[in-house]
């Protein structure tokens, strides 16, 4: 029998296949990652991570996130050592980068309040759902500009690491559901996530009609 803790590896497994994946892709140039909301990706992920933790999300929960985090800043040294990583010109993109910022510093100050005992632990409690929900919102926001890009371009991205993508939430969402049931908030990062993803996959398959199209 498959257990939640062999499913919750085997998300991380394989959120670490569609890294492989793009990985390989970015360096022979067959994908353009967007430089910016990559890094906007680790750095996010990596606060969402501290924020699911410190509202006691089991291990299972944090083996795709951490996974992702830390995969997410090789693309973005892919993009800096091509030269691509820059401050982001989109409104949009600056917004989700600075809400993650502001977000970052109003948890130490947070915490820090809660350890000299200025917030109750139940204030403490209230202020870290809305500083996750505020993080799986700027996650939604930065995902804008490589939708836009798909849509427009599907040649610059491949659609193969966004479905493994989505395979992987979609096992976090169903190990979440066994730990926690469906109406909890860790619900949100891989139900957002998938669709997210999925929607790329399926923008980006638009890349092979577009081929026979221009090879006809």
């Amino acid at each position: 029998m498959v257990t939640v803790f062999t499913l919750a590896l085997l998300s991380g497994l394989f959120q670490a296949l569609g890294y492989i994946v793009y990985i390989r892709k970015s360096l022979r140039h067959e994908v353009e990652p967007n430089p910016s909301t990559w890094f906007m990706f680790a750095y996010g992920t990596a606060m969402l991570t501290v924020l699911e933790y410190d509202r006691d999300a089991d291990f299972t929960l944090l083996v795709l996130p951490i996974t992702c985090a830390f995969l997410s800043l090789r693309v973005a040294a892919i993009c800096w050592s091509q030269g691509r990583l820059k401050w982001p010109k989109r409104w949009l993109d600056r917004s989700a980068f600075l809400i993650d910022l502001t977000l970052t510093a109003a948890y130490i100050s947070v915490w820090m309040a809660t350890k000299d005992g200025r917030i109750s632990e139940e204030q403490h409690v209230l202020l870290v759902l809305s500083f996750l929900a505020l993080t799986n919102a700027s996650t939604a926001v930065s995902f804008i500009p490589i939708l836009g890009g798909a849509w427009e371009e599907p040649k610059n991205e491949h659609p193969l690491p966004w479905f493994i993508w989505t395979t992987a939430y979609c096992t976090l969402g169903y190990v979440t559901y066994l730990e926690y049931g469906i109406w909890t908030e860790f619900m949100v990062y891989p139900a957002s996530n998938a669709l997210l993803h999925g929607l790329v996959g399926l923008f980006a398959i638009r890349r092979f009609g577009k081929s026979v199209h221009q090879r006809s």
